[in-house]
């Protein structure tokens, strides 16, 4: 079976880009896989462009741990255009954050990205 586009892009986001601690290889990252005018959703902010994700995607490594990273949990899924990926973080097999990811990928590049995370536990 064929893995659709959008799980593609959604996936390496999460492993390309929000794994990516050097910021010259983070924003090559994300012009492979972002639009240009891409945006991404938070509960409490929403940024648009390349460079405004780059900020964000540092801020967020900056606050985790040392060997921290993102991993999709299970099968990401996708069709029309759209894909959802379950994810987990943490350092090792540590799981210190969770959450959701949805995709909305358009000429082969992630538009829209929302955000939702897992209560703790």
């Amino acid at each position: 079976m064929t893995i659709p586009t959008e799980v593609e892009r959604l996936e390496a986001s999460i492993q390309r880009v929000w794994n990516e601690r050097d910021d010259a290889r983070r924003i090559v990252a994300i012009a492979d896989i972002y639009h240009p005018d891409a945006a991404i959703f938070e509960p409490t902010r929403q940024v648009t462009g390349h460079d405004a994700i780059s900020a964000v995607v540092a801020e967020v490594l900056a606050g985790m741990p040392e060997g921290f990273s993102f991993r999709v949990k299970g099968t990401a899924l996708g069709h029309h255009g759209v894909a959802i990926a379950h994810w987990e973080g943490g350092p090792g097999d540590q799981v210190i954050v969770s959450g959701s990811d949805v995709a909305k990928v358009a000429g082969g590049l992630i538009i829209e990205h929302y955000f939702f995370f897992d209560p703790p536990a």
